[in-house]
């Protein structure tokens, strides 16, 4: 008689019924222990969603009103660009009033690894057990970058790469993102359709004037979320945050520094408003004189109402606003190139 595996058994089907049901890190978004691909054009701020998911990971809060079940750290893989990440990062922290000195469990491996090197992905794996980490979530970014020499189009080395990821995910117990590119049409994800074949979740970023759309491609194991709308708003301090288009202040005929100013005024002081010397004070980079001129022009728009010497956006001023899901941040526009 040929022996078999120990541990191998038949289920049936009341004994399926026993197993844990499909689990996620965010609730119907990213799958736990699950291989998911983040894709778009260059400029869609992937790697700003990214950093973002990330915060909502590490600290538990919502994501876009969609709970975070599985707290927990997270390694973010720069194979190409870790200066551009810390930006991005920084700015995540500081929008989220997070201590930029505190560590929240968010983690950076500033070298590239090969999903086609078996050898490298066993290295990198060790290495990571020999750490204290033990991450909900590792980044890749990008696909690109860590497939050196591989053809995209290729059916056996996307296979292999793939292979690598669930290597990675099966062995630190970890959900793993690829950060990967659109194809020339922009139409789905760059290379061979084996990728979406092996992925659990495939995220789409596409940027459409001013709004950018995040939608789901593919959900293994449940519906696809329905698509989010989210748009640019400048953060005091610098860099600018991702919020959902519709709780973005309406500010398309105002100069950057005005809608600056209004966004600092509606961010910081809310319908509590603000006294012109606490405005002044937390909008750090425009002269005061130039303040001035801006709180005059935004007065007289209707955009900002004044009340016994105190300032509200008008938006507050008219509805009172439900605290906005924690924002995706990036440094600037200009530096936002994933």
């Amino acid at each position: 008689m040929k022996r078999v595996p120990a541990g191998w058994a038949l289920l049936d089907d009341v004994e399926v019924m026993d197993l844990p049901d499909p689990d996620f890190i965010v609730a119907g978004v990213l799958p736990r222990k699950g291989l998911g691909v983040l894709y778009g054009p260059s400029g869609a701020c992937k790697t700003t969603l990214a950093a973002g998911l990330m915060v909502s990971i590490a600290t538990g809060r919502r994501w876009f009103g969609r709970d975070v079940r599985h707290v927990g750290a997270s390694i973010y893989v720069s194979t190409e660009d870790v200066a551009g990440f810390k930006v991005r990062l920084r700015a995540a922290k500081a929008a989220a009033g997070l201590s930029l000195v505190d560590t929240i469990g968010i983690y950076t491996f500033p070298e590239a690894i090969d999903l086609c090197d078996a050898a490298d992905i066993a290295r990198f794996i060790a290495f990571v057990e020999q750490t204290d980490v033990t991450p909900e979530l590792v980044v890749v970014d990008t696909y690109a970058g860590a497939t050196p020499g591989a053809a995209e189009n290729s059916s056996e080395d996307t296979t292999r790469a793939m292979a690598a990821a669930h290597q990675i995910r099966v062995a630190l117990k970890s959900g793993v993102l690829l950060i990967h590119h659109t194809n020339a049409a922009g139409t789905r994800e760059r290379g061979h359709s084996s990728m979406r074949g092996a992925a659990d979740v495939m995220l789409s970023v596409t940027p459409v004037d001013d709004v950018i759309h995040v939608d789901c491609s593919k959900q293994r194991n449940a519906p696809n979320f329905d698509s989010l709308r989210l748009k640019l708003t400048a953060v005091d301090g610098g860099g600018c945050v991702l919020r959902l288009a519709d709780d973005v202040l309406q500010t398309d005929a105002l100069t950057p520094q005005q809608s600056k100013a209004l966004t600092v005024l509606h961010d910081t002081f809310g319908d509590n408003g603000a006294s012109k010397t606490e405005w002044l004070a937390s909008v750090r980079d425009i002269p005061e004189r130039t303040f001035h001129r801006i709180a005059r022009v935004l007065v007289e728009g209707g955009h900002v109402t004044k009340n016994r010497g105190r300032f509200v956006a008008a938006s507050t001023a008219n509805q009172s606003m439900a605290p906005a899901p924690l924002p995706f941040v990036v440094g600037s526009r200009v530096a936002a190139n994933g």
